[in-house]
């Protein structure tokens, strides 16, 4: 039985799918089995893949397209590790990655899922002046988590157990699939951070459309307070923290384009008013009021 079991899930990501399974293979920490879930893929993926045939702890695991919840569950289902890691075909890892978070697990026998901080890159692999989470939390983070979903899919370990008892990707979700799950699991486990850049997320014109994340971001919230506990322990009502996640898309949009930011600017204003001293929201008032050059100088000093 391998230490790790990684899940892959790729979609018509061939050109990116070679890197990310050459920074699996060059972990420190070889004692792995890689999952490879094609979801139907109709560019060079199978071709891709077959370059590692020969080595025995790559698995191809191909099927009709279904969409990466069940791409992934299709992987969760085929582990035989005590734990998961997850990664996507156009991110990658630095070489200590996982022998990092099988310690920090081993460390914290409690613990149901382990992250590191991530590096956002570019197409070509150049560093972005964005960290995710810039400060790293442990511990009982849901209050923290349910605010925004501060971990990067890519950097994520989890025992197999709280897979197990909290079930795994909701397979009728399309975007904030793995907020869901990360929410599901701090509900009941400790969770424990490891504070490198070890974990390598690529922005490119690809990833999925802040649109759809908000729309998915939106029904995660609305699904977690259902449950009333959820307001007692992030001290929050449910319009306050829908109001958040506005904000946040505010942000990022404001750095693109400063006019597509403002219908979710009064969008947050209508949800919550009290949240326009949040951090997300005092970042959008600052990209908006203040020179792209200024902006761009304190992103690139911010932790």
């Amino acid at each position: 039985m391998p230490a790790v079991s990684i899940v892959l899930a790729t979609y018509n990501q061939a050109d990116w799918l070679g890197h990310a399974i050459e920074s699996v293979r060059q972990q420190t920490l070889a004692d792995w089995e890689l999952l490879i879930v094609d979801d139907g893929s109709t560019d060079g993926t199978r071709d891709v893949v077959a370059r590692w045939r020969d080595d025995s702890r790559v698995r191809y695991v191909p099927q009709t397209h279904a969409e990466r919840s069940v791409a992934r569950n299709r992987g969760i289902a085929a582990a035989s590790a005590p734990l998961v890691a997850f990664l996507d075909a156009d991110d990658c890892w630095r070489p200590a990655k996982l022998a990092r978070q099988v310690a920090a697990l081993a460390a914290d026998p409690a613990a149901g899922l382990c992250y590191t901080v991530a590096r956002f890159i570019d197409e070509a692999g150049r560093p972005l002046a964005i960290r995710k989470p810039p400060r790293p939390i442990a511990g009982d983070v849901f209050a923290s988590l349910m605010r925004a979903n501060l971990l990067i899919l890519s950097s994520v370990m989890v025992r197999a157990a709280a897979l197990d008892a909290v079930g795994a990707f909701e397979p009728t979700r399309t975007a904030c699939e793995d907020w869901d799950l990360w929410l599901r699991i701090a509900r009941r486990y400790p969770v424990v951070g490891v504070d490198d850049e070890l974990t390598l997320y690529r922005k490119h014109a690809g990833n999925t459309a802040w649109e759809r994340v908000l729309d998915g971001a939106l029904a995660v919230i609305d699904e977690q307070y259902a449950d009333p506990d959820t307001e007692r322990r992030t001290g929050l009502p449910r319009e306050a923290v829908r109001a958040l996640q506005y904000w946040v898309n505010a942000a990022t949009l404001a750095m693109e384009r400063r006019s597509a930011a403002l219908p979710l600017v009064a969008r947050a204003l209508r949800e919550f008013p009290k949240a326009a001293w949040s951090r997300s929201a005092l970042a959008t008032f600052a990209t908006l009021l203040l020179p792209a050059t200024a902006v761009r100088t304190m992103r690139r000093l911010a932790p």
